[in-house]
């Protein structure tokens, strides 16, 4: 039991050699969406029932989750728990050490997934390096991250190929550079520009015309048109972005790290702390421009507000990880929601 790789993974699932737990990690979304997708259908069946089959995600209820853990599997071969997203960065100093312990008392049969598909949390919290660890020790840890650039081309002429269509890596190079590294969006990309391009070759005139900026610059754009007020603006955006079928948990997961910044900025300029200091601290890197930005949308709007928005944007988060929503409509609630809050905070 150790850190594993995907195609160790692929080879436990089709062996249904199970670990008692398994944390899947990392920067590549799509990745671990996938894998936890096929790990859980491989533990809990095609048809799971309530008694062998627990999901919790968010904030969780770690008393449930213990009893879960604990569960004989009953006319099923496993009893499956999947955690997904859980916010271990609110954990206090004793439910860490209560969520530690749960991962260490997984009862014989029943398989613990904890899995990171939209929330990341920082790499130097405490409980979240203990959990990797406690993964490594007791069962598999997995980290998927982003693909260099050769690699990403190779995928991008594959899904190309399943259209039935040629992409030169010249047009795949540009892709990656329009939209960045995100699988999910690129793989949309390509779908797209295949659909319009005719022939046997995916045009030049495709990527000019639909191959958009990636999903952060995008949801940036909806964020500013929220707090500016803009209601009518923000509502365009988000319906362009469904028509560009766009992933709505990727979008509030977004979203939401667009309202971070602003939270984030906003704090240090009230403490009199540096933007290049909040940059090293949560590691930015060459996405340090994002605060000024962040800044600027939100100078009109009271730090108060923002807190609010946060709070609106983390129980969306919460209700639609849950709980079975229309997610569509889920989202356009989101957005009157937060256009409400921010009008009502105008400073």
């Amino acid at each position: 039991m150790a850190l594993i790789t995907a195609e160790q993974l692929t080879k436990q699932i089709k062996s249904r050699s199970f670990s008692p737990v398994y944390v899947l990690c990392g920067t590549e979304q799509m990745y671990i969406r996938q894998f936890t997708q096929k790990l859980f259908n491989a533990v809990a069946g095609k048809q799971p029932s309530d008694f062998n089959c627990h999901t919790f995600g968010g904030d969780v209820d770690l008393d449930t989750l213990a009893a879960a853990v604990q569960v004989v599997p009953f006319m099923s071969e496993y009893n499956c728990v999947l955690v997904s997203d859980i916010f271990l960065d609110r954990l206090d100093s004793s439910d860490a050490e209560k969520f530690k312990a749960i991962c260490k008392s997984v009862a014989e049969g029943s398989v613990l997934i904890i899995s990171m598909p939209t929330y990341v949390p920082k790499s130097s919290t405490a409980l979240w390096k203990s959990v990797q660890k406690l993964a490594e020790k007791n069962g598999s840890l997995i980290k998927f991250d982003k693909p260099d650039d050769r690699t990403l081309e190779r995928y991008i002429a594959k899904w190309a190929n399943e259209h039935g269509k040629l992409i030169p890596r010249v047009y795949a190079a540009q892709l990656i550079r329009l939209c960045g590294k995100d699988m999910n969006l690129l793989k949309n990309e390509v779908a797209k520009i295949c659909a319009y391009s005719e022939g046997e070759e995916v045009s030049a005139d495709a990527i000019d015309k639909l191959v958009n900026a990636n999903l952060e610059t995008r949801i940036f754009a909806l964020s500013d048109a929220v707090l500016s007020g803009r209601g009518d603006q923000a509502f365009q955006i988000l319906d362009r972005l469904f028509a560009q079928k766009e992933e709505p948990v990727m979008m509030l997961y977004v979203l939401s790290n667009a309202f971070i910044d602003a939270y984030r900025i906003r704090v240090a300029d009230e403490s009199g702390i540096t933007s290049k200091t909040v940059a090293d601290d949560f590691d930015y890197k060459k996405r340090a421009f994002a605060l000024d930005n962040a800044r600027k949308s939100t100078s009109r709007v009271s730090t108060e507000a923002l807190r609010d928005c946060l709070d609106a944007l983390a129980q969306a988060d919460l209700k639609m990880k849950s709980v079975p929503v229309n997610q569509r409509i889920h989202l356009e609630q989101l957005i009157a929601q937060l256009l409400m809050i921010a009008g009502e905070g105008k400073k």
